[in-house]
């Protein structure tokens, strides 16, 4: 019987024993978790402290510096647009903090406007925004005629511009133009005889896939290149005939031209212009688009008709 009662008394110190140990690790643990959630918002808190403290120091000492104010914008183009224009595109102001603009979003900006082809900005510090311009060169123009939104038995003419890729763009007018010496855009081959769907279609900022006007486009291309350029001035391309450019010279003569072997036609061209001024006589009308037996009718070279007119005034008085 004595041995009995010490087995349970030695059993239930053993007991007594396991629940200690296990309430003294989850103590230990209870302590490490405490300790890690002290220093994780401690850690939290300094971050958060460090960042405040250094998001004011970088705007008091960078992005509301006046030492890095804008006080030079440098805006240049290779074109006519004004240097207050591409400012008032680009939205930059004197005073403004040069290290918090937005450079791409200045470039897209200009970007947007259809005239312009690309644009690059930089920054110089402390003090200076650069803005270089590339336009777009108008090739040719397109006169549009619509009704007056006021006026219905009223015109107005709308006039676009297209560079050498199709690209439609609309003139720059106004006092945000600076054109170059002895140069008006308005000098431009007019492209006439386009049907009045495909006109609707024409848009700036889009590129025409019109094939016809790609062959007019074609057309000045070649002729700036050709023996004519400063001897004959190309005023309007008419594309409403189906298989052939009908070209308007400043002298008022008419040439048909093939959509192909324009070098060809060009070279015909300038030989028998050539033999024609020997006698004093301008093209009226031609047909090149044959490749034979080309008919020509002939006129009086605007010089002569004048000095004969000056004649017949004086001999009339």
């Amino acid at each position: 019987m004595a041995l009995k009662s010490r087995n349970k008394k030695t059993g239930k110190n053993n007991v007594l024993s396991v629940k200690v140990k296990a309430q003294q690790v989850r103590s230990e643990r209870l302590r490490w978790f405490r300790s890690f959630l002290i220093l994780g918002v401690t850690f939290i808190a300094l971050v958060a402290t460090s960042w405040l403290g250094g998001s004011l120091a970088l705007n008091r000492l960078v992005y509301e510096n006046d030492s890095f104010a804008v006080l030079d914008m440098d805006y240049r183009t290779d074109g006519i647009i004004s240097e207050s224009q591409l400012k008032g595109w680009g939205g930059v102001e004197m005073g403004d903090n040069l290290l918090s603009l937005d450079l791409l979003r200045i470039k897209r900006n200009i970007e947007l406007t259809p005239r312009v082809k690309m644009a690059s900005v930089e920054r110089f510090l402390p003090d200076t925004l650069q803005v270089r311009v590339t336009e777009r060169v108008p090739m040719a123009q397109i006169w549009i005629w619509q009704r007056d939104s006021d006026n219905k038995d009223q015109y107005d003419c709308i006039r676009l511009q297209v560079d050498e890729s199709g690209y439609v763009m609309p003139p720059i007018v106004g006092q945000s133009v600076v054109f170059p010496q002895h140069q008006s855009e308005w000098s431009l081959p007019v492209i006439a005889g386009i049907d009045m769907k495909t006109l609707r279609t024409l848009a700036p900022g889009r590129t025409v896939g019109l094939p016809k006007l790609k062959a007019a486009l074609e057309v000045i291309r070649e002729y700036r290149k050709s023996a004519m350029v400063g001897e004959v001035d190309l005023r309007v391309i008419d594309l409403s005939q189906p298989q052939i450019l009908r070209v308007t010279t400043g002298d008022g003569g008419q040439i048909d031209l093939s959509r192909n072997r324009l070098q060809q036609q060009f070279n015909r061209w300038a030989r028998i212009r050539a033999h024609g001024q020997k006698y004093g006589l301008a093209i009226e009308s031609m047909d090149l688009s044959v490749t034979n037996n080309v008919p020509v009718r002939w006129m009086l070279s605007p010089n002569i008709a004048n000095k004969m007119g000056q004649i017949q005034k004086m001999a009339g008085k």
